[in-house]
Formats: C-alpha cells, sequence, structure tokens
C-alpha cells in the first residue's frame, strides 16, 4: 500500500491534479486559485509544487494530492487511492473473488442488477410499453438512460436465475436484497417484479439498492401461499431493505449526480420522489437530491454538508409531504443549515414532476425565487389568518415560534422578534417570551436511539476538524520566513497562550541553529500530521510574507505578540469580572478589594 502511494505522488504533480477540478494560476513559485470549498472572491487557496501540498488560508483546509480528492470527491481514503491510481497508472493489486470482503460482492451483484434491469427495459416488449409510459410521463429517452432505469420482469426466478449463472451465491444474493427465501428456507425469489425500477447510488456512484414502482401489466399470482405476508406484492412501491451497503437513512437518491452541481451553486434542492429528481435534472435544475419517500434523517444533513450549508425544499403538496417539510425544515434549522421553500405556484401541480412535466424549463425559474423558510410560512399564514384578532397571532406563533427558537443566528431571531411585534402590533418582549413557551412541534428526532451515535460522531468531527488558533499561525508565518533575523525575540516568546501547534514548533525552534535554519531538515523531525499543518503555516510564510523585509518582519512579529499579550490580559480579566460578581453577591469585602486591585493593574496593562 505504501509502495503505490508513493508511486502515484512520483507520478502526479499536486498542480496537475487541482488544475484538473479548478483554474489555478501561477503565483510566484507556486499557485493559487478560489478555494472550491467555501465561497470568495479573493483568491486564497495556495498550491505549493516545492512541497506537494495545498492550503486555503480562507477555510483553513489543506492537505496532499490525496486528501484534496478525497475533499473535492467526498470519498474515503480507498475511492481517493483508487481514483489517483488509476489517472497516475498505477496497477493497483487485484484481488481474487473468492476472498473479496462481502461489500464488494455486494456492490458487485447490485450493479450486475442493474445492467440486467436496463437490458430488460430496452430489450423485451414489456420494456416497450413501459418506455412508453415513462415518456408519457414527461421523461426524455437521454434521462431514462441517464438513471439507468430498468424493468422487473413479471416472474419469480429471473433475476436469481441470472445472479446465480454470474456465480453470485444465494445467500449473497439475499444479503443484497434483492432476492428472498421462503419462510421454510426451500426456496428464492425475486423481491422486484413486474416493477419500474429506479436503481439507487450512494454518494460515490456505486449501486446499492433499487426502488421497484409497480407497473400497470400486474404482478403474477403468487406461487407460494402464505409466504412473506409483510411484503404487500400490489404495494405502489417496494424497496432494496436495509443491507450491508444500503442504509435509506445515509443514502440521498441522485446525490451522486447533484454534488458537484450542488457545490459549484453552493445550494442543494431537496425533494421526494425519484420521478421528482430526475425530471429536476432534465429541467435544468442538476443540484437536486431525493428523499425518496423516506424521512430525512440526521445522517442525510450531515452528508450534504460536504457540499453545502444552503438547503431548499419542495416536497409534495400532500398531507404527507407537509408534514414531511416541516419536520425536515425543523432538523436542518437545528443542523444551522439556511432553509428556504420552494413553491410550486399551481394548484394542478401536486409534485416537482407534475410541474416540469407541464411547464418544462420554466422550473428554473421557480427554484430561484425560493423564499427564506419564515417568510414563506410568513406570507402563507397572513392570507389564511386574521392578523389583527388575538386567535390569528396565536395562530402565527404557534407556526413561527419552533422555526424562531432554531435559528442559529441572534441576528436572524431579533430581526423577526421585531419583524413580528410591528405586524401584530405587540411588544417585543411579549413575543420573544410567547415564541420561546410556544410548543416545539418539530422536535421529532428524539436525542436517543439510532441518530446519538451519528450526533456524537458530528460533534467530534468538528472538534477534531476545527482550524488552528489564527494568531498562533500567523506568529510561525512570521519566525518561518527569517529566523535568523528574529532569533533573539524568538529566544524570549513564551509559548503561553501560544496553541499546541506553535508551542511544539517554538519549542523546537529554540533548540536549533538558527543561524543555518533549513526547513526541510526542521520539519523531519515531527510526526506526519503535525508536518503536514507546519507546511502550512512555511506556505502562508512564502505567499503573504514574500515582499516583507527584515525591518518589516521584526515589527510584524512584535505586533503580533502585543495582540497575544492583550488576548491573555483579556481572559484574565473575563475570568476577574466574573469573581468580582461573585464577591459583591457575597459581600465578601475581604475577596472584593484585592480582586478590584487586580483588576485595575490588569486594566492598566492593557492599554499600554
Amino acid at each position: 500500500m505504501e509502495d503505490n502511494i508513493s508511486k502515484i505522488k512520483d507520478r502526479l504533480s499536486v498542480v496537475d491534479v487541482i488544475s484538473g477540478y479548478i483554474k489555478v494560476q501561477k503565483s510566484g513559485i507556486n499557485f493559487k486559485a478560489r478555494c472550491p470549498f467555501h465561497n470568495e472572491k479573493t483568491p486564497s487557496f495556495y498550491i505549493s509544487p516545492e512541497r506537494q501540498i495545498w492550503h486555503c488560508f480562507g477555510c483553513q483546509k489543506g492537505g496532499d494530492i490525496f486528501g484534496f480528492v478525497k475533499e473535492i470527491e467526498a470519498v474515503e481514503f480507498p475511492e481517493a487511492l483508487r481514483i489517483l491510481a488509476q489517472r497516475a497508472g498505477v496497477k493497483l493489486q487485484s484481488f481474487d473473488p473468492s476472498t473479496r470482503d462481502a461489500k464488494a460482492v455486494l456492490y458487485d451483484i447490485c450493479e450486475t442488477a442493474t445492467r440486467f434491469f436496463e437490458k430488460q427495459l430496452h430489450g423485451s416488449s414489456v420494456g416497450k410499453k413501459v418506455a412508453a409510459y415513462l415518456k408519457n410521463r414527461g421523461l426524455e429517452e437521454d434521462m431514462i438512460k441517464e438513471f439507468r432505469l430498468g424493468l422487473a420482469p413479471d416472474s419469480w426466478h429471473s433475476l436469481g436465475n441470472f445472479l446465480r449463472d454470474c456465480g453470485f451465491s444465494d445467500e449473497d444474493i439475499i444479503s443484497a436484497g434483492v432476492s428472498l427465501r421462503r419462510e421454510n428456507g426451500s426456496d428464492m425469489y425475486d423481491r422486484f417484479r413486474s416493477r419500474i425500477i429506479f436503481p439507487i447510488a450512494d454518494a460515490n456512484g456505486q449501486m446499492v439498492g433499487f426502488t421497484g414502482r409497480i407497473f400497470e401489466e400486474g404482478i403474477n399470482v403468487d406461487p407460494f401461499p402464505g409466504h412473506q405476508k409483510a411484503l404487500d406484492p400490489g404495494a405502489k412501491y417496494i424497496n432494496t431493505p436495509q443491507t450491508l451497503i444500503y442504509d435509506k437513512s445515509r443514502v440521498l437518491y441522485g446525490l451522486n449526480k447533484a454534488k458537484s452541481e450542488a457545490r459549484r451553486a453552493d445550494r442543494c434542492l431537496l425533494v421526494e420522489g425519484n420521478m421528482d429528481v430526475i425530471m429536476s435534472y432534465q429541467a435544468g435544475v442538476r443540484n437536486v437530491a431525493g428523499t425518496s419517500g423516506t424521512a430525512l434523517t440526521p445522517s442525510h444533513l450531515q452528508l450534504l454538508q460536504r457540499y453545502t450549508s444552503n438547503l431548499d425544499f419542495c416536497f409534495d403538496a400532500d398531507q404527507a409531504g407537509l408534514v414531511a417539510t416541516r419536520r425536515g425544515i425543523g432538523l436542518a434549522l437545528s443542523q444551522n443549515f439556511n432553509v428556504k421553500i420552494v413553491s410550486l405556484q399551481d394548484p394542478e401541480c401536486k409534485d416537482p414532476a407534475d410541474y416540469v412535466k407541464k411547464f418544462g424549463n420554466k422550473w428554473q425559474e421557480i427554484v430561484q425565487i425560493a423564499k427564506p423558510v419564515i417568510d414563506f410560512y410568513f406570507d402563507k399564514l397572513k392570507s389564511d389568518v386574521d392578523i389583527t384578532s388575538v386567535e390569528g397571532k396565536k395562530s402565527i406563533i404557534v407556526v413561527l415560534g419552533p422555526l424562531i427558537k432554531r435559528l442559529a443566528s441572534r441576528v436572524e431571531k431579533s430581526h423577526w422578534i421585531t419583524k413580528l411585534a410591528v405586524a401584530l402590533k405587540t411588544k417585543e418582549d411579549a413575543i420573544e417570551e410567547d415564541i420561546n413557551l410556544v410548543k416545539d412541534d418539530l422536535a421529532t428526532y428524539e436525542l436517543h436511539g439510532p441518530h446519538v451515535p451519528d450526533q456524537q460522531i458530528a460533534k467530534i468531527e468538528k472538534q477534531k476538524n476545527m482550524p488552528e488558533d489564527m494568531l498562533s499561525q500567523a506568529i510561525l508565518a512570521v519566525i518561518f520566513r527569517n529566523p535568523a533575523v528574529l532569533k533573539n525575540k524568538i529566544m524570549s516568546l513564551d509559548v503561553n497562550g501560544l496553541d499546541l501547534l506553535a508551542s511544539k514548533a517554538l519549542s523546537k525552534l529554540k533548540e536549533s541553529d538558527l543561524d543555518d535554519f533549513n526547513f526541510g531538515k526542521f520539519v523531519k523531525e515531527f510526526d506526519s500530521d503535525t508536518a503536514m499543518r507546519l507546511e502550512f503555516a512555511h506556505l502562508k510564510s512564502e505567499e503573504l510574507l514574500k515582499d516583507f523585509n527584515d525591518e518589516e518582519l521584526k515589527e510584524e512579529l512584535m505586533r503580533l505578540i502585543n495582540v497575544l499579550e492583550r488576548k491573555s490580559v483579556s481572559a484574565k480579566l473575563a475570568n476577574l469580572e466574573l469573581d468580582i460578581k461573585k464577591a459583591e453577591l457575597d459581600k465578601d469585602d475581604k475577596k472584593l478589594v484585592p480582586l478590584l486591585t487586580k483588576f485595575a493593574n490588569l486594566t492598566r496593562k492593557l492599554s499600554r
């Protein structure tokens, strides 16, 4: 594995890899670009060909070629390794089918089943009827092929027998969710029969499951009466059950196609059905993903956060869709998404698929005028209730209160409290009090059960990925620019107040020969993770301080040290203020007098 990584790094330049995704331009010995991971007007994303690293000084993300591919493709390391190996012409070790892991076998079965269903749609007489039906629903031929739609024939064993002929075992076929076994264990039969098939891919484009929609031709008579009664053969939709590779709470239909556009537009449109996704894609709105009738989950939102923090909802207009929208909004707001609502604006259209069939590319205009979620509900309520009456005012608080409570921004909360106070002609204090007391009808996802691990993981990941202290990084960058000139300041600089990375580096610098400093040798004394982060500081030094002369470097270091000291004194003052308040409440003059004296001394020090 290590040898493959080295081969790939030897054959691929970090500049070539990154320029395959974004536009880069020369900047001295390095290259720069607008960061693909956050919105910015001025480039703060730098690439160092010499160090073979990249780093953004805006969002603080950085790494090597593997880190970049993982981030921009939203994949884990094995998939990034495969992508780069293919580009570098490095042949990774292939595995014998008999020794492959269980997931790989299930992926193969789902891909093989997808091809089987496609062939049935495009190469059978019933398939022609299904194709005609789909086109009557508004789908164009290229979309049918793009999303790999298929047909499950009206047979109990056709797919299972085909997969057996391909060398897959009955147990693996059942584990992939495409077949079931009779209760007495004597026979295996196909889960999907006489259905239009929508293959489901994960975010990386690997087939993991299927949704089967009943087709008018009907389903043949059950030859095994009494088996699997829970599986209703007449249900409109049947889905792959939970498997080793498919978890409906972690997969969004169409996200594999939408992710690049969602990242580019910094927005994702969420719809319910598979047809809604395909029709939206057909009409030119391609940053679209679907929940496939499943309730939106924290895992779905964690997946979407890789690409954007802005969500537009357009769920079905029926009662179930309205409830799903409300629940999804609550969860998204609690995870700090900016939420808007797309209104179909036509009573005859029940979902996005209906709208696109009727109005075509006008769908793009409708999506563009999505309303912020609270504006949407407020405007709707103003037309539905009398806001001058007590009951009307109460209705507005009941509906909008839970949404306002979940807003992460205090400024935004304050804005809406003021706006409601004006609209309802009620004091702000009363509005705020009622909002705080209103029942949160959005709290449909309890803090126990299956979602707790997701929340804990998200919290851990957030803490793990927090950037180093910016002030500490700035001090390191100045020092790395010319340690010999700054030697006296480095030796006297106190590591207290610096983050762990800067403290480690500064301690090691004090033991080094700064008159003959070599960053390449210096960085080899640290573990790989620390070394990479020091590389970022060095890259910052090269780019942002390249025009500084020796005197300007000294002045900049002194300025940063003063900021560090002010930060330290301010923190001490904040703690003292709390101690003083406690002493005042306790009427403890013995403690209060020395605390006030210390506070005054620190205040004078801060002013200096």
